[in-house]
């Protein structure tokens, strides 16, 4: 009976590998091939997502001139965000000359350097095939692709935590050395004074540290301490600064997690336990099982000679799910919701878990395979993303995206009014996020923003300015879009002069347009608050 339960087995078994070629059977290339081929794909990747943008975009999306306007006040936090990623994207833009094409070379910069950390620290505890598959499984998680063109905190994230994350490793296993503790430390505040969601992060490390006894260790010697202080020097000036504005920060997350005042912010029914968490699980699930379903087709057989370190199985499997585990926590147990685009730095460590927890069974056949599958899944990534920027947004969609929105036409519309009736450069634009940062960036006068006509959210706004120079207020046509800042800047004296109802298209790139015609139209309306008399 055995004899024939066996037969039963092995005989499909036998049946498959009759059909494989000779390379299924031979072990991958390594004294640096792997690494080569690596160095290549990664480079065509950076090459492709930094040309496409430019290539099928005519406008920035909405993160990049917002942090410029941000970044152009030299603070320690607004109203959103904390410090760093304002200064990078002003920066860049600064370094280039005032040019937004420097947001797309920046964002694949950052997601290579977090590819290249991934692949690093997977040398630390695996084989060159091994940390090739685990770098090249990443690829297939469109968190690195379209998602990675927007140079906004999330994208930044996919570069400061592998390194971050490369470095806690160094520190645990090589000695617990003080210089390595103190770049924990560093690393540490540039996370988190990017944004204030890497707290997860350092929830799940703390948890290594609790659940290993390398970790348990560290506490006995000084560089963990060390470390902490350097992470309170760089975050300090931003916690003086939230003192000293009202937490506005931490408002608009709780807000956008719909804990903000009027939410039923502690309403601990099962429903709204259950909602928020269960969403994000299942579009976060949908992402992931673009690569997983061909890991696991190509990579089914597992390697039992394969060994690896018990700290760095441990080690990976928490900072693998841990931050995404603490994020369905966090929304399991408030209430609140998960911003889908939170999540995206959540998982530089999953193919690195994959290689060390289910020990595949590597050979030049499948990795080969798995390579081909990626690269085709990155013809159909860049293809969603220019058929959805050239033609579904600008031609089919009700409502215009930030990508779209026809930034440079109305900043060159309202700019040319403004000096036609007063004689000056534009010293002021009011709006919404959208239309005050478009402005902000492409009109020639580099009007300063005043975001909703709000001083918190625009802490360099002086009021009395703008009644002496003037303004101008731009917003979205609408008529259930009218903003609400308008009856305030009446109530307040302000005198505006009659609203102009204008119509722009869709931005797209020429080449396009003269080939398919012109993209929809959407109404704007205009004014102005005419410069006062000194």
């Amino acid at each position: 009976m055995r004899k024939k339960l066996s037969s039963l087995i092995s005989s499909p078994a036998r049946r498959v590998n009759s059909i494989l070629p000779d390379s299924a059977f031979q072990p991958p290339p390594e004294d640096g091939v792997l690494r080569k081929r690596l160095r290549i794909l990664l480079a065509a990747w950076g090459v492709c997502w930094f040309l496409l943008p430019l290539a099928v975009l005519e406008n920035v999306f909405i993160d990049v001139p917002e942090n410029i306007v941000w970044g152009s006040y030299f603070q320690f936090g607004y109203d959103k965000n904390p410090y760093l990623g304002a200064w990078i994207g002003y920066l860049g833009s600064w370094l280039t000359g005032n040019s937004l094409w420097s947001s797309y070379l920046l964002s694949q910069l950052f997601v290579l350097a977090g590819l290249a950390c991934v692949w690093k620290l997977g040398r630390r505890m695996t084989t060159e095939a091994g940390a090739f598959l685990a770098v090249l499984f990443l690829l297939g998680v469109n968190y690195y692709g379209i998602k990675s063109v927007e140079l906004c905190d999330d994208v930044m994230e996919l570069g400061f935590w592998p390194l971050l994350l490369l470095f806690f490793h160094k520190a645990l296993r090589d000695g617990n050395r003080v210089g390595h503790w103190l770049l924990v430390g560093l690393l540490a505040g540039c996370c988190f004074m990017v944004k204030y969601y890497a707290a997860v992060l350092f929830a799940s490390m703390f948890l290594v540290m609790v659940a290993t006894p390398e970790g348990r260790r560290a506490f006995r010697r000084p560089g963990p301490y060390l470390g902490a202080l350097v992470f309170v020097i760089v975050s300090l000036p931003n916690f003086i600064w939230l003192a000293g504005n009202d937490m506005v920060a931490f408002r608009y997350a709780f807000g956008r997690a719909s804990l903000g005042e009027g939410a039923p912010a502690f309403e601990f029914s099962f429903r709204r336990m259950l909602k928020y968490p269960l969403r994000c699980l299942t579009r976060t699930l949908s992402v992931l099982l673009v690569p997983l379903i061909p890991f696991f087709v190509l990579f089914f057989r597992r390697d039992e000679t394969v060994k690896s370190a018990t700290f760095d199985r441990r080690f990976v499997a928490i900072l693998a799910w841990g931050p995404f585990a603490f994020t369905l926590l966090f929304s399991f147990v408030s209430g609140g919701s998960v911003n889908y685009s939170w999540v995206v730095p959540c998982f530089p460590l999953l193919g690195l878990f994959l290689v060390l927890w289910f020990r595949p069974y590597l050979n030049r056949f499948s990795l080969k395979c798995f390579t081909g599958f990626i690269i085709i899944l990155w013809v159909v990534f860049a293809a969603v993303f220019a058929g959805r920027s050239l033609w579904q947004q600008p031609y089919r969609k009700r409502g215009c995206d930030y990508e779209n929105f026809p930034g440079k036409a109305l900043a060159s519309r309202v700019t040319a009014e403004w000096r036609s009736r007063y004689g000056t450069p534009l010293p002021f634009i009011i709006g919404e996020r959208r239309e005050s940062c478009n402005v902000a960036v492409y009109s020639p006068d580099r009007p300063q923003a005043y975001f909703s006509a709000n001083p918190e959210f625009s802490q360099w706004i002086d009021e009395e300015q703008i009644r002496e120079q003037g303004a101008a207020i731009l917003f979205d046509g609408r008529p259930n879009r009218r903003p609400k800042f308008l009856k305030r800047l009446a109530e307040s004296g302000f005198p505006m002069t009659p609203e102009v109802r204008i119509e722009e298209e869709r931005a797209i790139p020429g080449w396009f347009r003269a080939l398919a015609g012109a993209p929809k139209k959407d109404a704007y309306v205009y004014c102005f608050i005419p410069p006062g008399r000194k």
